[in-house]
C-alpha cells in the first residue's frame, strides 16, 4: 500500500541534541527550534541525532529533555543515528563518520524517503559530508550539507579525513547537491580548500536566536572568590587550536609590564570527568607564569551565563583557528564588553577593532597583549560605547530567524514562511 506523500525537513545531527559539547552543537540546536517554529504546521519535521547513550560523559539529560519538549510540541520524529561507539562518543574519527553515514542512508531510505515528497535534508557537520554516496541519486539535489568546520582548519594533518570529506563533497555537488556556508569566511575557505564552485555554495549565516538575547547571570556565589571583584572569560574546547596558550602568554607578557589585570576563569573544558592532558598543561602553565586565574575543565551550561555576570571586564577569544566563532556574537547580545579577539577565520567578520572589541593577529602573544592593554584602559563611557555599539551590529547582522527564514525561501520555498 503507498504511503501518503508529505513535505518534510530532515535534519541530521552529531551535537546540540542530547548534549553540547562544542559550538557546533549550540548552533545546531539553534537552528532545531527555529525550524520548529518557522515550519509551516503541514511540514513534517524529521531529526536524526549520533545516539547518545545515558552512560555516556557527553550526556546531559537537561538539554536533552528540553530539546525533546521542543520537538515533541511539533510532532517531529525522532531517528537516532549509530556511530559505532556504543552510544559513547558523539564525534569520533572517520571510521565512526563511515558507521553513521550507512546508518543515516539507511534510516532515510527505509523511514523517510518513502514517504517524503517534497523533500530538504539538511546534513549538519562534518561526520555526515560522506552521506550523499549512499544516498538515491534522485534524492541528492535535495540534499544541503553544512560543514561547521572542516579537517584543512582543525586537523590538518589528517589526509584521511580530508580525503574523505573532499569526496564527499565533489560528490554532493556533481549530483545537485549543495553546500551552505556558514560565514563569508567559511565560503571562502570551501570554494578554495575544497574546490566546491560556487555554484553550489548557498548561504546558510550562523547567528543569534531570539534565546540568545535571553542569558541571565549565574549566582555570583558560582564565581571564584578572586573574581568576585572583576574577571576576564576566555572559553571553549580544551584544544590548542583555541588558542589558549596565546592567552597565557600575552597575560604573563602584561604581568611583567606591571599592567593591572583581573583574574582570568579560563573554560577549557570537556565533557570528561578528569582533565586530560591539554588541561593539565595549562593548569601547569598557569602555576609556572604565576598567573591569577581559575581553569575550568568540565563543560557546564552555567559558563555560558558567565556572559551577563556584571562583574566581567572582558571576553577574550584567542583561537588560531575558527570556521565562525559564536563567542563574540553571543557576548554582544549578553551585554558583555569589551570582546578581545584574534582575526582567525570568522572571528575576522565579527569583531572590529576599535568598534565592537579589539583584535589581534592569531598565535600573536604580543599582539594579544597589547589588545588587552587597550580595552583593559577603557574608561566607562567607552566601554558604554563599545557596549551599545557591539549590540547594534549583532542585531544587524546575526539575525538567524531571519538567515533561516531566506536559507528557505531560497532551497525550499515549500518549507518557507513569509512572517
Amino acid at each position: 500500500m503507498t504511503r501518503p506523500q508529505r513535505p518534510t525537513v530532515l535534519v541530521a545531527l552529531h551535537d546540540g541534541f542530547y548534549g553540547c559539547g562544542t559550538g557546533a552543537g549550540c548552533s545546531n540546536r539553534a537552528l532545531l527550534t527555529l525550524l520548529a517554529d518557522l515550519l509551516p504546521t503541514e511540514v513534517r519535521l524529521v531529526v536524526v541525532p549520533v545516539c547518545l547513550d545515558p552512560t555516556s560523559p557527553e550526556y546531559d539529560p537537561t538539554w536533552h529533555a528540553e530539546i525533546t519538549t521542543l520537538l515533541a510540541h511539533v510532532n517531529a520524529a525522532v531517528h537516532p543515528a549509530d556511530n559505532g561507539t556504543a552510544g559513547q562518543v558523539r564525534f569520533g574519527g572517520v571510521n565512526c563518520f563511515r558507521h553513521l553515514v550507512r546508518h543515516t542512508a539507511d534510516i532515510l531510505i527505509r523511514c523517510v524517503l518513502p514517504d517524503a515528497d517534497p523533500v530538504l535534508i539538511l546534513a549538519l557537520d562534518a561526520p555526515f559530508l560522506g552521506l550523499t554516496p549512499l544516498l538515491p541519486i534522485h534524492a541528492v539535489p535535495n540534499l544541503v550539507l553544512v560543514p561547521r568546520s572542516t579537517a584543512r582548519i582543525h586537523s590538518p594533518a589528517d589526509w584521511e579525513r580530508i580525503t574523505w570529506e573532499s569526496h564527499g563533497l565533489r560528490t554532493a555537488t556533481e549530483h545537485g547537491g549543495r553546500i551552505a556556508a556558514i560565514s563569508s569566511y567559511m565560503g571562502a575557505h570551501l570554494n578554495v580548500s575544497y574546490q566546491v564552485p560556487s555554484h553550489a555554495l548557498v548561504e546558510l549565516p550562523n547567528g543569534l536566536s531570539p534565546a540568545d538575547w535571553q542569558l541571565t547571570a549565574p549566582d555570583s556565589a558560582t564565581l571564584p572568590a578572586p573574581a568576585q571583584d572583576g574577571f576576564l572569560l576566555a572559553m571553549g574546547r580544551a584544544q590548542p587550536y583555541k588558542g589558549f596558550d596565546d592567552l597565557l602568554d600575552a597575560l604573563a607578557l602584561l604581568h611583567q609590564q606591571d599592567v593591572a589585570v583581573p583574574h582570568l576563569v579560563l573554560a577549557a573544558v570537556t565533557d570528561d570527568p578528569e582533565p586530560c592532558t591539554y588541561q593539565q598543561h595549562l593548569a601547569k602553565k598557569i602555576t609556572r607564569l604565576g598567573l591569577s586565574a581559575t581553569l575550568l575543565t568540565r563543560f557546564h551550561s552555567d559558563i555560558r551565563r558567565l556572559l551577563a555576570h556584571p562583574a566581567l571586564c572582558g571576553v577574550v577569544v584567542p583561537s588560531r583557528a575558527e570556521p565562525f566563532g559564536r563567542v563574540p556574537i553571543e557576548a554582544y547580545a549578553a551585554g558583555a564588553a569589551p570582546v578581545i579577539a584574534t582575526t582567525a577565520g570568522g572571528l575576522a567578520e565579527q569583531v572590529i577593532d576599535g568598534c565592537t572589541g579589539f583584535t589581534a593577529a592569531p598565535e600573536d602573544p604580543a599582539g594579544l597583549s597589547t589588545a588587552l592593554r587597550r580595552a583593559l584602559a577603557l574608561s566607562p563611557t567607552e566601554r558604554r560605547r563599545i557596549r551599545e555599539e557591539s549590540r547594534r551590529f549583532a542585531t544587524s547582522n546575526y539575525d538567524h530567524t531571519h538567515a533561516v527564514r531566506a536559507f528557505l525561501g531560497n532551497v525550499a520555498p515549500w518549507a518557507a514562511t513569509t512572517s
